[in-house]
């Protein structure tokens, strides 16, 4: 027989190291797809606790506007009602959770109370509520005319002159 001459090709011979190319890029695709499902679920939290953190500030923010607004109900005049503010209406009920005091000598009765608060939207459906205490008054007596007042307390306005 007779011995042929090896073949050589056009190409440089690489030996072992022709498969690597593509295991690499594989390899190389599969950590950039792995990092970027974690950087999705990364990114999808913090949107979900952004969207939490503003709901939370929105709630927060009606609650201090009916905290602001009930700061004008006296709970021993009105009892319950409900004022609306446009976007969403303030409820609200209370319930004296001292005796009434009434002390001689004094112009107020006063009183503390527990006023259940609701906040509802438009369609009816409760944003917030929430429990305040707040104290209760009602002027049940006149100043006594003073010495230097009696003219004028006793409708007589000629008596000072």
């Amino acid at each position: 027989m007779s011995a042929e001459p090896p073949r050589t090709s056009a190409r440089p011979s690489t030996g072992d190291q022709e498969g690597f190319a593509l295991l690499e890029g594989l390899v190389a695709i599969a950590l950039l797809a792995g990092t970027m499902v974690a950087i999705f679920a990364l990114v999808g939290n913090i949107l979900d606790s952004a969207s939490r953190v503003g709901r939370s500030n929105a709630s927060v923010q009606i609650t201090m506007n009916a905290i602001e607004t009930m700061t004008a109900v006296n709970p021993m005049v009105q009892g319950s009602g409900k004022i609306d503010l446009g976007p969403y209406a303030v409820t609200w009920t209370s319930e004296a959770i001292t005796p009434i005091l009434d002390r001689a000598g004094t112009l107020y009765q006063i009183g503390l109370y527990n006023m259940k608060v609701q906040v509802e939207d438009q369609p009816g459906s409760v944003l917030t509520n929430f429990t305040l205490r707040q104290i209760g008054y009602r002027r049940v007596r006149d100043l006594a005319p003073t010495l230097g007042d009696q003219g004028t307390r006793l409708g007589d306005p000629t008596r000072l002159q």
